[in-house]
């Protein structure tokens, strides 16, 4: 067999070389500038970020030992160069490349840190959303519903929303919602001040409001009476239940009217939330595009952007519900579901009680 000489060894010099063989040259890396939150003015921040510099602050003190891990990496991108990036990914909805590129970071890059931060916020959910648990905080939570509009006890409103995704193709059908794109049912329980208490962002489009309800940790601890005489007030979505009240559906006395108006006046403001919750995270709502992520990421994300949302609720930093935003889905006729014998009862009692006169 003929032998061969390493092609180095074949070609001395480069002036030799035929250039199809010639060893190109590394090119120096080049480093981007990167975004620091201290280049924004505290407009621009509120913005961009949704948030406010305090707040932004606040929120990296929390989780600033997840985003600035050890490297030898002497250009390493800061941790809170990460988390703005990311913040201003989920308010925007904008494509991954525009962001990366307005902060300095390539796009592979980023792609690693919107998991990064987004898994580093899910980590720390049960310190920003919280269901009233103590007597305290339940007569509380009734009392400042009550004052919106005399219905009683009323620890949360409870609703549904879809966030459109690309879904895995083998479980394409379940994804579906009846709006006929593809989603996660987000289920979110509103208190009186538009703050979330609590999230279930973890089933298909196709399933329906009550289903995630009866499955959730939240409904079981309902329906064993964990929260005592506290309701939650939701959509004829849902059946009525000794815990959940729903309205009337045909009311025919002037108290199930002045029972059904107050629900109404009560329950809208879980649709509202809605309409600020997708104003403030663009990436939510269909107009942004669906999220091109597994579904499973999808929930952290959707979890992350409500963690968010609460912090700036705290901060009283306000957003203008967008007008181009897609319809709410709202519960059909066809979907009521029927009631148990105890809810009927618990409906009579408060509207004979509290709607009579």
């Amino acid at each position: 067999m003929e032998a061969h000489l390493p092609i180095m060894m074949m070609w001395q010099n480069e002036e030799t070389q035929p250039q199809s063989l010639i060893t190109k040259r590394r090119q120096p890396r080049v480093f981007r500038e990167r975004v620091a939150l201290s280049s924004f003015s505290e407009m621009e921040i509120r913005q961009q970020f949704r948030l406010s510099r305090q707040a932004i602050e606040e929120l990296y003190s929390k989780i600033q030992p997840s985003l600035e891990r050890k490297t030898k990496r002497s250009q390493a991108i800061p941790g809170m160069t990460k988390l703005i990036a990311v913040l201003h990914y989920l308010a925007s909805g904008s494509f991954q490349y525009c962001v990366a590129s307005k902060f300095g970071i390539s796009q592979s890059a980023f792609s690693r840190i919107v998991h990064e931060v987004v898994e580093a916020l899910y980590n720390v959910v049960n310190d920003y959303i919280k269901f009233p648990l103590t007597s305290l905080e339940q007569r509380q939570m009734m009392a400042k519903f009550y004052a919106k509009a005399g219905f009683p006890n009323i620890l949360g409103l409870i609703d549904c929303t879809h966030v459109a995704l690309i879904p895995p193709a083998q479980f394409e059908a379940i994804y579906r919602n009846r709006k006929l794109f593809h989603s996660l049912n987000v289920q979110i329980v509103c208190g009186p001040n538009f703050e979330i208490l609590d999230v279930v962002a973890s089933y298909p489009g196709s399933n329906h409001d009550s289903y995630i309800l009866q499955q959730s940790l939240l409904g079981n601890m309902f329906a064993n009476g964990s929260f005592g005489d506290g309701l939650l007030l939701g959509d004829n979505g849902y059946s009525l239940q000794s815990w959940l009240m729903t309205p009337y559906l045909n009311p025919s006395t002037a108290a199930e009217k002045k029972y059904n108006r107050a629900h109404v006046k009560t329950r809208t403001q879980v649709e509202r939330l809605f309409g600020i919750l997708k104003s403030r995270f663009r990436c939510l709502d269909i107009t942004g595009g669906a999220l091109l992520y597994k579904p499973e990421f999808v929930g952290k994300l959707v979890i992350a952007c409500c963690i968010i949302h609460n912090i700036a609720n705290t901060h009283q930093i306000p957003i203008e519900i967008a007008s181009d935003l897609r319809e709410h889905i709202a519960c059909q006729g066809e979907y009521r579901q029927e009631g148990t014998h105890e809810g009927r009862a618990r409906q009579q009692e408060i509207t004979h009680r509290f709607f009579r006169n």
